[in-house]
Formats: structure tokens, sequence, C-alpha cells
């Protein structure tokens, strides 16, 4: 049902971008580590599968995956690359101004990344604040949240774990090594955790052995393609809705 940009000639794309368009920029790294058993693209192909899946059932035009963010976690690891927030956010925005120019009120940004999460938010918040213009954000730590707590048995996760180990054996299986999988967390910073709940947020950088937090030896194929569906249903419900929406239609109705 959708476009895929890089796919159409300039008279083709023409006519498909106005004030109905809904235009859709999938973000997910592509040079980040994942511990020794994931490839360093893993945030990038997850992404762009979903964003794949998302073109295929949705009237959007979807913009090639942006494998360039903000990771300030990854630093001191070797070939993780981490853009400034501050040019994160600008760069982002120029995107996103090379469609309002030609009207496009309506935008969704799939985001693969965690610490992204952020600096999107605010760039959302000042696209609509001063240019009148919807940006949603997807949230990659909720976006399949109940499918994963009913699906996944690790104490907890959240990088290399076992989830997205799952869903890349369901999306590239030839490039993860089982045979590397290893359990180990990172610790919440001290006093920030009260009664399981985190009520003061510290930064913190990624410091396990293996650069992943969760246990990734529980992962399996079947795991990841339930995962990987739950996030496309959510997307796509939210698509159908937000495609339908009309600028100037109250928010709350």
């Amino acid at each position: 049902m959708g476009y895929f940009i890089s796919e159409l000639t300039y008279e083709e794309c023409r006519p498909l971008i106005n004030s109905d368009s809904v235009v859709v920029l999938p973000i997910g790294g592509g040079s980040k580590e994942h511990g020794g058993h994931l490839p360093m693209g893993t945030d990038y192909m997850v992404t762009d599968w979903v964003a794949r899946q998302i073109t295929q059932r949705c009237n959007v035009i979807t913009l090639p995956t942006l494998p360039y963010a903000y990771f300030p976690a990854f630093i001191g690891w070797k070939g993780s690359v981490s853009i400034d927030y501050e040019h994160f956010i600008a760069y982002v925005k120029d995107i996103l101004l090379s469609f309002v120019l030609f009207g496009v009120k309506k935008f969704l940004i799939i985001d693969g990344g965690v610490s992204t999460h952020g600096p999107l938010m605010l760039l959302a918040k000042t696209m609509d604040n001063e240019y009148n213009v919807k940006v949603g954000v997807s949230d990659v730590t909720k976006i399949a949240k109940a499918t994963e707590e009913s699906l996944c048995m690790q104490k907890r996760g959240g990088h290399g774990d076992e989830s997205e180990t799952s869903t890349m054996l369901h999306i590239r299986p030839d490039l993860v090594h089982m045979d590397k999988t290893v359990e180990e967390y990172t610790r919440p910073f001290p006093g920030t955790v009260k009664d399981g709940v985190l009520g003061v947020f510290v930064p913190g950088r990624m410091v396990t052995e293996h650069g992943t937090n969760g246990n990734s030896t529980l992962a399996t194929k079947d795991k990841g393609e339930k995962i990987l569906n739950a996030m496309v249903h959510t997307i796509a419900d939210f698509l159908e809705e937000f495609s339908a929406w009309e600028p100037g239609e109250s928010e709350n109705g």
C-alpha cells in the first residue's frame, strides 16, 4: 500500500508528497556494539525490517533508514557511532523540513533506539509548536512490551538480550552466534530504584563484560517472529488512525 521513496522516480514521487501524505522515517543504529553474538547493525536491521513491513501494509511514504544517531552509552566501544544529541536533532529536523516545505503535516519516526527517544520527543514538540506539524515517535521499549513480557524469561534486559536476539534470529539467523550468547545484567545506579520503580534518572554507560544487558541464551526464532509482529501491529494500528486524522481536528476526540 505504501511507497519506498528511494525506489521511486521523481515523476512518480512528486504527486505523492502533499498535505495528505504520511512520511515515515526509520532510525536504527547501523554501527553499534551488540556483544559477541549479534552484528553491529542489529538496530538498523530490525528497524528497517519493521519499516518494510509497515510500508507494505500502510499508505505511507517511507524514507531510507537512518543508520547514525545519539547513542552515548556506547562511545567506549570500538566501532560504535554516536552523534551529539544537538546535531542529531538538527539533522532529523532538516529531513522533516524538506517535506514540510511541500505541505506535509504528518510524520512517523520509527525509533529503533532507546537513548534516541528523548531527543526525538523534544524535536516532535518543536515541530508541533513552531510548524504546526505532527510527528509521531514510536517507543521501542513499549510497542511490543506485552508480547515480550509473555514470552521472555530473562530477569530483565535492554540490549543484546533475549528479545533483541530473538528478533535477529527471525530476520538474519545467519548473523547470530548463539554459541557466544551470555547472561549478564547492568546494575542500576545506587538509590535510583525503590520498590522496583526507577525514581531518579542517572545516566550511565554500557559496562558489562560483553556489552549486553539480559539473557540472550534464551532467545528463539519463534519468540522473535511474535515480537516483531507485535511491533508491526502496534505501529500499523497507529498509522490507520494517524492517516485518517486531519490537521485542525481535536487531538482529544
